[in-house]
This record gives structure tokens, sequence and C-alpha cells, in this order.
């Protein structure tokens, strides 16, 4: 949970404010007692870049292959928002959370500045040191540090640097223009800033660039943190080795023609660029550096800041591809590569010339997987020369998990030769081979690779091949199929997803077929399954429930719901069965669009806790899903109100019966007998609400207002989206200015139809895209209603 700590307000709130007087001082000493250090670090930025290289560390020093429970060192420059992060960490990671700045005056009854005014810097130092090592020693795991080293010189820089080989030390940076006091003391704090960067780069091993957000207003202003939350989270993910890769779709190094979006860094930073570009439907997005050789030290800044957007702007794995510019025996390569891992990308292009020892690269590299590089004149023969054989012998000890082999080609048959070669080697080799031509001529190679092909952004068809270029050139060619899909039920007339999926396919250059057919009964769905004509069906009501019985495979999730609303029929046949026939495997999509609609809209202040409280309404095949969705968020109490009360005890019923069955999850279930029942007195106020009435028997009644006294507010969601304005969203309009996060039935439509889009397809949901195509389609069908932005 994120809130405010015994010491104060936060980070970014103390920067609206300015520097309290005690905090100035400490930075004043922090500044002025690192004076040789800092005329170092002056010397680095205005010096050679012989100079400056030796200045930073190298790749063989860092040790990142953590296993998860060591305990996290927050470092950085005053006012860079450790305090918040570290508020953010603990929560994440279930950690104990410890505030240099109280503990110290916990054990001298002073802050540090006024320490400082009284005994000077140096009892102060030596004060810092013993309480920092008598906390490290004693918190090598299960905790997070932050304000820890505040002043880097000594026994100190030491400490840190040996605490590195051990502990995930992270540098959090931020731009130092955005702090509130950089005007009236820009040159010192500009000074101040970037030996700050530098002193504590050399003694961490992460760095987590902080975006400033931006003062909240309007009815989202309660989520002003809560982007910030995310990317750290997924930071940290990347740090303890939790991959990147999104649930339903292809492994981006499967052989099964995925592609990497190519990424230049100047088109990151460039302001007029369109971060929507990025969720175009690749399978991993290659940040490429480009640009003039710059200062090590400023780049490693820019890299940081980059990254954090991009992590902030799409949900791909991240590679990091320094570029095939560079000599990778110089030493600017070398530290490319560290500012690199520094990032903690999901992947990292090395080139296979690199002369890195391969025990120093993997403890590097940390959980990051390796893509080895290598640059060839001529396919002809290739697996035959003497250069290969030891390239390919390097990849094995570095413990590459791909390679990717390029060349230029002389002409389009040189293509073919290429594909050949590639294709061959991935059926023989223990290592998978991604291949194709780098010139103009080579793009029939890059679109008939099997392994990340390098695609090009949208808005840049004259750089290369775009995904959707090369997803219509593999289908036009036969080496994908077309694929048909059906959404089916007793009402589905209304429903917009066959919109939404049909305008995500032409997004891609997919040529599936997405349509809708209203049935009548439960054999009619069964005839569309065994006809052979669909590649899945999208199960509308009634028929969630009774499908199941009809299934081969039902996904763990969707056997717990009791429901299934996707099905992928698979065209290999059950060969043992006395007539062949598909195989039919169901999932539940209608808990993930719940799921991550919580997860999103739910305030930094309402974060999920042991005491945390849900309300359902409804108690059919929906509040099924939702039980589902508060469960995988941790809320492990929830109220349900019901119209049919024998429903909504038949619904408690079921998820008992679950629970004894070994199911493994907490879960306390009651049931609101009447609008006029109180709010049970065991329990907090709810702040998650799901509304799950079916939109054609719309709410005849208001919640009541005793179920609404949460003092921080919370997140509503309606899952009806026709029309969008229904009688709950009216009443909780006005609980807007109470913290009340409003979620309509359209957003958890984008949420579950996105993971419904990888699950029949396998492949990375064109987001943007969707949400777009039902923006546009329920404005241009229905009468708009004033509700979220």
């Amino acid at each position: 949970m994120i809130q405010e700590s015994s010491a104060g307000k936060s980070s970014d709130d103390k920067e609206r404010c300015g520097l309290p007087a005690s905090r100035k001082r400490t930075f004043t000493a922090m500044a002025g007692t690192n004076e040789n250090d800092a005329q170092l670090s002056e010397n680095l930025a205005s010096g050679s870049y012989e100079t400056q290289t030796r200045r930073l560390g190298s790749v063989m020093d860092p040790r990142r292959g953590y296993q998860g429970n060591e305990s996290l060192i927050l470092v950085g420059f005053v006012g860079a928002g450790k305090r918040t992060l570290g508020l953010i960490a603990s929560a994440a990671l279930q950690r104990e959370l410890i505030d240099y700045d109280i503990l110290f005056k916990q054990t001298t009854g002073v802050q540090p500045g006024d320490y400082i005014d009284t005994y000077g810097p140096e009892r102060y130092q030596l004060l810092e040191y013993e309480i920092t090592t008598d906390v490290i020693e004693r918190k090598r795991t299960g905790a997070v540090l932050v304000g820890f080293f505040k002043v880097l010189r000594g026994k100190n820089s030491m400490t840190l640097r040996e605490l590195c080989k051990t502990n995930p030390v992270i540098l959090i940076r931020r731009d130092i223009d955005r702090h509130p006091d950089f005007l009236r003391y820009q040159e010192k704090f500009t000074r101040a800033h970037r030996v700050s960067n530098i002193l504590y780069g050399r003694y961490s091993n992460f760095d987590f660039f902080n975006i400033t957000q931006p003062d909240g207003e309007g009815i989202r202003a309660p989520l002003k943190l809560k982007q910030t939350e995310r990317d750290f989270k997924r930071f940290l993910n990347s740090v303890f080795g939790q991959s990147s890769r999104l649930l339903h779709s292809a492994d981006p190094l499967s052989i099964s023609y995925t592609h990497a979006l190519q990424v230049p860094l100047s088109w990151l930073g460039d302001v007029k660029s369109d971060l929507s570009e990025l969720e175009c439907g690749a399978d991993a997005v290659n940040v490429i550096l480009d640009g003039d050789v710059e200062n090590p030290n400023t780049l490693a800044h820019r890299i940081s800041k980059h990254i954090s957007f991009l992590r902030r702007h799409t949900r791909l794995p991240i590679i990091f591809d320094i570029g095939t510019s560079e000599n990778p025996n110089n030493k600017y390569y070398e530290d490319l590569l560290e500012i690199g891992l520094r990032q903690a990308p999901d992947m990292v292009m090395v080139s296979l010339n690199f002369t890195a020892h391969a025990d120093t690269l993997t403890a590097a590299k940390g959980h990051a997987k390796i893509i080895g590089t290598w640059h060839t004149s001529t396919w002809s023969h290739v697996w035959e020369t003497t250069e290969w054989q030891a390239m390919y012998e390097k990849a094995r000890m570095l413990g590459c998990d791909a390679i990717r082999i390029t060349s230029a080609s002389g002409s389009m048959l040189d293509n073919l030769e290429c594909l050949r070669i590639i294709h061959a080697a991935n059926k023989s080799l223990d290592i998978p081979i991604i291949g194709y031509n780098t010139d103009a001529q080579g793009r029939t190679s890059v679109c008939f690779n099997l392994i990340l092909s390098p695609v090009v952004l949208p808005s840049m068809p004259h750089n290369g091949v775009t995904l959707r270029q090369a997803q219509q050139a593999l289908h036009s060619s036969y080496f994908l199929s077309k694929k048909h899909f059906t959404i089916v039920g007793k009402t589905v007339s209304y429903s917009l997803s066959p919109h939404m999926h049909n305008s995500a396919y032409s997004a891609c250059g997919m040529p599936h077929v997405y349509d809708s057919l209203q049935v009548d009964s439960l054999s009619s769905v069964q005839r569309l399954l065994e006809e052979g004509k669909r590649d899945g069906i999208v199960v509308s009501l009634p028929y969630k429930t009774d499908i199941l019985k009809m299934l081969d495979e039902v996904d763990p999730d969707a056997r717990c719901i009791g429901a299934v609303n996707t099905v992928v029929i698979e065209k290999d046949y059950i060969s043992d069965q006395p007539m062949k026939r598909p195989i039919l495997k169901g999932y539940n999509t209608d808990y993930i669009g719940i799921m991550n609609c919580i997860q999103l809209n739910l305030s930094p202040a309402n974060s999920v806790k042991q005491g945390t409280s849900a309300l359902i309404i409804g108690a059919g095949g929906m509040a099924r899903a939702a039980i589902y969705a508060c469960v995988q968020v941790g809320i492990q109490n929830v109220c349900i109100f019901n119209r049919t009360r024998e429903n909504a005890h038949k619904l408690t019923e079921y998820y008992d019966g679950l629970s004894t069955s070994g199911w493994g999850k907490s879960l306390s279930l009651s049931v609101l007998e009447i609008l006029d029942s109180p709010w049970p007195t065991q329990l907090r106020q709810p702040t998650v609400i799901v509304s799950c009435i079916a939109p054609d028997t719309p709410a005849t009644f208001s919640i009541p207002e005793k179920w609404l006294c949460s003092n921080t507010g919370g997140v509503f969601i309606e899952l009806a989206y026709t029309p969008l304005a229904t009688p709950f969203t009216k009443q909780m309009q006005s609980k807007v200015s109470r913290g009340w996060i409003l979620v309509d039935g359209s957003e958890v439509l984008v949420e579950q139809g996105v993971a419904q889009f990888e699950i029949l397809t396998r492949r990375p949901a064109p987001v943007y895209v969707m949400r777009d195509a039902v923006q546009r389609r329920h404005a241009a069908v229905h009468s708009g209603y004033p509700g979220n932005p």
C-alpha cells in the first residue's frame, strides 16, 4: 500500500513544497564533503573520453543474478523519489521498509541535517557508517532500504561497492529541472545532480528513471502515482527474473514467425512521436542506440529515461541493442553494454566478437536473455567455415539464448539461400537461429525469417518492413493460414467484439474474420464446434457453463470459475478416437478483463491489503468471474448482493465447495440479504465494486449509501456497455469527488478482448487499435454519455 510514511509527506509532495531546512543542510553536506570526488566528476564531464571511461565501472564488475529475497537498496540524488518507490517496492514484494532518516532520528533524536549543524560532517559520517553497516548486517534479505549512503566517500563507498555483489542497488534517476528548487539553485543543483549520478552510478548495478507525474486533477487524480507503481513493479520483476512475456502469446524466441519492433532511441526522445505505435502487434521491442558518440554519463541518463517511457507505453519484452556500428572490443562498446544491462531489459544483443569471458557476462546479465550477433559476408557454405564454428562455440560458452546472423544480399536469390540455411539450422542446432539480409533487397528474408524478424514502426515504412507488411506476406504466401472466429449466443447482435477484433486483424495484416451468430440452443453451438469450419468461437450468454462438457481441455482458471467464454479449435486432430475431430480448448477471459480493470484503476491509496473488501452486485456467471478476479488480485473479503437472494447463496456455496476441494485460496464470502442490510461490522468498507447485472435487466435500485462509506473511495466497475450510462454509473458519478474511479463496460470489453485476441491468434494484441475501435463504434451506434475521459 502506498501511504505517507511516519517521516511525513511523499517525495512528490515534498518537491512541490521545496526542501525542508534539514534536508537542505543534508544536501549541502553531501555536496560539500565530497569535494575530491566532485572535482574528479567535474573532470569527467569535461575531460577526454579515455578519462571518462576509466571512471565508469565495467561490465566485468556487477553481478545481477538475484534469487528474489535479497534486500533492495535505493540510492540517488535528493528528491529523486526514493521513499515513494520504497513504499511501492515494500508493498509489491511484501518486505519491511527501512527509512534511514526515520532510523537516524530514532537513534539520535534529531534529523541528519540538524546533527551535522551540531557536530559537524566528519562526526556525522562516522555515525552514518555505523548505522548503515549495522542495518546491512541484519537486513541482507527481506527488506527495502531507502535514504542510506547519503555521503559516498571512504568506508561508505566501499561498503556500497561490496553490497552490489550480493544485493540489487538501484540508482533512482530523475530530471533535475523538475525540482522546485532548481531555479533558485540552478548552478549548484545541476553540478550536484551530475556528480551524484556519476558517483552513485559507480556504486550501484541498476538504473531506474522515475518519471515525474503531473499534478492530478479531475476524476483520475487519485491515480497520480498509479503509473509509477506499475512501472517500478515491472522493473522489479525484471530485476528478480520474472518474465515480461505475455501470458497467452507465443514465446518471442520460439520458432513461430515472431517479430521485434525496431525503435531508435532518438524516436523515443522525440516529443512528436506517437507512442501508441509501440503496441502494433509485435512480439518484442528492440531499442536501438542511434546518433553520435557521446559522453557515457549523459547517455546513461538519457537511455534510462527513454526505457522508462518505453516500459510505460508497452507491455512487450524489451531488447537492448547497441547496433552494428560499434567495434565490440573497444571500451565504449563495453560501457554501452553495461548501461543497457543496468536497465534490467528482458533481452540484450551482444556481438559474438566481444571478448568478455563467459562467467563475467553471465554474472553481469542477471536474468536478461542474451542474443549473440554475428555478421557474415556470404551465406554460401556458412556452416562449414571455421569462423562460424568459432562463433557457435562461443555462443554456447556465453549461454546465448539465440544467435542472430545477418548478411548483405547480392541478389534476390540470396534471400532464398538465407531462408533455406536458417530453416535447416533451426531443425538441427540446439540454439535458435535468427537470420536475414540487412539491405533493401533483403526484405524477403526479413518477412520469412522465423524468429524476431525486425519490423519498423508503422510511421517509418521507408526504413524497412512493417509488421502489417510482414504478416501480409506470410499469409498471402500461405506460410500462415487465415482463421475464422465467431461469437455465438442468444443476443449477440449488439456486440462490439466483431468490430474490435476485425480492426485489430486489419492493423496487424492478418486476413482473419470474426463474425457473430445468434443461436437458440446448445446443440447449435455443438454443431459449430464439430463442423470444422472455424478456428475458435466466443461464447456469450447463456451457454458459458453448459459448454464445458463439450471440451477436451479447460484452462484451470475457467475450470475454477465454472464457465468458458473462449474456445480454441485446434486442427491437430485427436488420433486415438474412432472418428478424428479437432481438439477443443476452453478459456475464460471475462475474469481477466475485470481483474485488469481493478489493477489499472485501483488507486495507490486503496492498494489491496489483508483487510480489503469488495462488493459484487449480481449472482450470475459474470459474478462468478468477478469474484475470481477479486481473489486473483488478493482480495479475501467479498460481499454479494442479488435481488434473488437464493442465487447469491448458491454462489457462496459454489466457492465454499471450491475451497474445500483443495483450491488453496483464502476467501470469505458474505451475502447482503436486502438493501437495508448494514455493511458487515467486521469488514472494511468496500473499495472495489463490480456490477454484474445483465444489460437486458437493468437495475431498478440504487446502491445503499451505507455501502459506499470508504474514506478513500475505490473503483466501481460496470460490466454492461449498452448503454454506457447505466443507473449505477449515473449514481456513482456523484462519488467521483470522494476518490471513486468509474470504469464502464467498454473498458472491460477491451481488456478481456486483448486477452481473447492473444488466446485465439497466439500473437500480442494491438491494444490501442482495439480501444480506439470500441470507442469509435460505440460513439457511432449509441448516444454518448459524460463518463470518464
